[in-house]
């Protein structure tokens, strides 16, 4: 069956990038698709407007401006990580190099900061937190010295600047773009910030007007990514999909403790190093946390959604990478306009979570597995994957 027969058309939305010129007409005709979308880090080729389908396009609000980002490192996202737990084995100084099984591309040490308000030592033996400690060097060779108890176990809860998406990483590592100058390890930014949320705003709008071929803004997604940080061997160290963790800022906390009153302890984002996870009881300062992020959140996404909306364009949220503090499921989502929500279907759990969400018109589901090369080459075996993720 091919387009051509309106019982088996639309509804399919293709990747496609530049270079397959020759071969698209064929493969939407044989698909049905009614919409064509390129990937983070591929290009809409020159033709998607002669195809006579919905264009859709990636839209990045928190990276993929490098300009912006280098020139304004200081307005980094951040993240709060738990150094590993040190045993004294005698009293007296104990030095925690607390970069120690963390990636030294991803995250540094936050030392412009006032350490000793938004660090903090604790003595996980006890309990109990620590006062008097020092820090000495900087990025992988920071080094906090402690005044230990022989056979006491410490800890060193430190804000880290993202210098590394945690997505963009796995792209570029994945399909080997160190091979590629082209490409750039981006660094993420935060809205938080007004120079940079200002800018996020009007580059929006100077990008829509530049491609008056996108029918759809496809963001990918927002502004806080969900907590995940790698080891020294660039291997997932830690990972939550709802994790809160690099949602934190400064200025956000000093905003969120402004209007509740709440004193921020770093061990409310540390969780003795379970970071809040879903599988633990949320304690009330993390509930508090969750909805002030969601309506700093929804402001902004309302406002980007609005921008899209005054240029004649739909806007479509990706149910991932940046996607905390939207809460699809929350009472604010549906403020933001927001017109469409696509995920990736790894299952009948994710498939019936993106396709049930609320207050948008219509909603997509991505198949796996990626057009990755870990999963395309001589020794892959994408049909079978594609089968197993169908059948789950």
């Amino acid at each position: 069956m091919t387009s051509s027969d309106p019982r088996f058309s639309g509804r399919v939305t293709l990747p496609v990038e530049e270079g397959m010129d020759d071969e698209l007409a064929a493969i939407i005709d044989r698909l049905g698709a009614d919409a064509v979308r390129n990937s983070d880090g591929t290009w809409l080729p020159k033709i998607v407007s002669n195809l006579g389908t919905k264009v859709y396009s990636t839209r990045f609000c928190a990276r993929g401006d490098e300009a912006w980002a280098l020139d304004h490192l200081d307005e980094h996202v951040s993240l709060y990580l738990c150094s590993d737990r040190v045993p004294a084995l005698e009293d007296g100084p104990l030095e925690i190099h607390i970069m120690r099984g963390f990636f030294a591309e991803q995250v540094r040490p936050d030392t412009d900061v006032d350490v000793k308000r938004w660090w903090q030592v604790r003595d996980r033996t006890t309990g109990e937190v620590v006062d008097d400690w020092t820090v000495s060097g900087e990025g992988a060779d920071c080094v906090v010295a402690v005044p230990a108890t022989a056979g006491h176990v410490y800890t060193v809860a430190f804000l880290a600047a993202q210098l590394w998406d945690t997505t963009q990483m796995y792209n570029y590592t994945t399909n080997h773009w160190e091979n590629d100058p082209t490409r750039s390890k981006e660094h993420p930014f935060d809205v938080v910030h007004p120079a940079t949320w200002n800018h996020v705003q009007e580059s929006l709008s100077e990008w829509l007007d530049a491609h008056p071929e996108v029918d759809v803004v496809r963001f990918t997604t927002f502004f806080y990514h969900f907590t995940l940080y790698f080891n020294e061997q660039a291997k997932e160290k830690f990972v939550d999909w709802f994790g809160y963790s690099a949602s934190v800022s400064v200025p956000l906390m000093e905003a969120f403790e402004a209007e509740t009153g709440w004193q921020i302890n770093p061990e409310d984002f540390i969780d003795a190093g379970y970071h809040n996870s879903s599988f633990r009881p949320p304690s009330q300062f993390f509930l508090a946390w969750i909805d002030f992020v969601n309506r700093f959140v929804t402001d902004r996404v309302r406002r980007l959604v609005e921008i899209c909306h005054d240029k004649g364009r739909e806007a479509m949220m990706f149910l991932g990478d940046n996607w905390i503090g939207t809460e699809p499921y929350g009472e604010l989502f549906a403020t933001t306009g927001l017109d469409a929500v696509v995920g990736s279907v790894g299952s009948s759990a994710t498939c019936r979570m993106i396709s049930d969400i609320p207050g948008v018109h219509y909603t997509e589901g991505r198949f796996l597995p990626y057009f990755f090369p870990d999963v395309f080459n001589d020794e892959g075996d994408p049909v079978g994957e594609a089968n197993t993720s169908w059948v789950q």
